[in-house]
């Protein structure tokens, strides 16, 4: 089981390799992962968009990230994440003033007072000249689109004494050929269907609705107990999900592992192609802690078929029940219980579970049970 960890760690090095991406940036973020950053990348592109590689690291720091330990352990907690976070930080500052110096564009924004720091890196790197950059602006600060930038953000919270960080890099990735294969979402459902058919795992059928009506009543609430993609002005809330999920036992851990590996890897075999639709593949997606929260609805891909109202996803997640893989279709916007193992209907708050994944209401917790169908 190792051995298949390691090469989902490797996936994006591999991946990194196909695009020209700056050596120091690679540097960059292997020492973030050396420091036990996670790096996320995503591969997108498909509907004649260009074909792209981000890689991204998010830094949160709170006096509150600790519950539950004793006031000293829980001061030496907060001094140590302190100490890594401007150990990380000094090393994305150092590289990026270096990068600076041969960025076609920059831009270096700082603010401090009171110990508080807001800082700002904004650059074009791409060097041909052929091709022109287009800027934009976010939080009063320019934001680069080209064939190759970067933007890094560290600010503090308002009213707090929390920070936020964040550093994006973006560069482009060849393009497929005309003779790439076109495969379609229905080839890439079956080939999956078919992985888990020839584990002999059989598939569970799950239906998600939300009128509305009800939608407007709980987007009031910030949608608790949902995962959604987004909110247009002009756009109604509706939605319905067709889901179909494979479960294996919680025992199987290694099956588990040597499917995910699989599914990646059809995934990302079929990004090469030529598409007519929006996709976004994440790589690295792995099984998380079950008693992590929150469990965030993260699709290893992602398509937007026809138009931004409509989704296709493959998804995963693992809880006391076993390792979940999830094909879901959506028409509408695509809100997504937050226990969706569990849950085989949800028609606009009323909800069914699946036999023996029942959550006990009174302690919100899941059932033993592993009879489900």
């Amino acid at each position: 089981m190792k051995r298949i960890i390691l090469l989902l760690m490797l996936t994006p090095l591999c991946a990194a390799s196909q695009a020209q991406v700056n050596p120091k940036i690679q540097q960059l973020f292997d020492k973030l992962t050396e420091l036990g950053e996670r790096t996320n990348i995503i591969k997108s592109g498909g509907k004649h968009q260009p074909t792209r590689l981000q890689c991204s690291v998010d830094w949160y720091y709170s006096k509150n990230m600790y519950y539950g330990p004793p006031a000293h352990s829980k001061d030496s907690m907060l001094r140590e994440e302190w100490n890594k976070l401007q150990q990380q930080l000094s090393i994305v500052r150092h590289t990026l003033d270096e990068l600076q110096e041969d960025a076609a564009e920059s831009y270096h924004y700082e603010y401090h007072k009171g110990g508080r720091d807001t800082i700002v890196y904004s650059m074009n790197l791409c060097r041909d000249t052929t091709r022109q950059a287009r800027k934009h602006q976010s939080e009063n600060h320019p934001f680069f689109d080209s064939d190759e930038f970067l933007y890094f953000t560290y600010r503090p919270n308002q009213g707090d004494s929390s920070y936020f960080g964040y550093l994006s890099y973006v560069v482009g990735l060849p393009e497929p050929s005309e003779e790439a294969e076109k495969k379609s979402l229905e080839t890439l459902t079956s080939d999956v269907i078919r992985l888990f058919k020839q584990n002999k795992i059989k598939p569970r059928k799950a239906i998600w609705r939300h009128n509305n009506e009800y939608s407007d009543s709980i987007w009031k609430n910030n949608g608790l107990g949902f995962e959604f993609r987004y909110k247009l002005s002009d756009h109604s809330l509706e939605g319905i999900t067709n889901a179909t999920i494979f479960t294996i036992p919680i025992e199987q851990e290694q099956k588990a592992w040597q499917i995910l590996h699989q599914i990646d890897s059809i995934a990302l075999k079929f990004t090469d192609g030529n598409h007519d639709y929006l996709y976004r593949y994440k790589y690295n997606i792995n099984f998380k802690d079950p008693y992590w929260l929150p469990l965030l609805w993260e699709p290893i891909l992602s398509c937007f078929p026809l138009s931004e109202a409509e989704y296709y996803s493959i998804s995963v997640r693992n809880d006391r029940f076993g390792f979940h893989f999830a094909i879901t279709q959506t028409d509408g916007v695509e809100w997504i219980p937050s226990n969706w193992p569990n849950i085989k209907s949800f028609d606009n708050g009323k909800i069914t579970y699946f036999k023996g994944m029942e959550i006990q209401e009174s302690a919100k917790i899941i059932s033993p049970e592993k009879d489900f169908e």
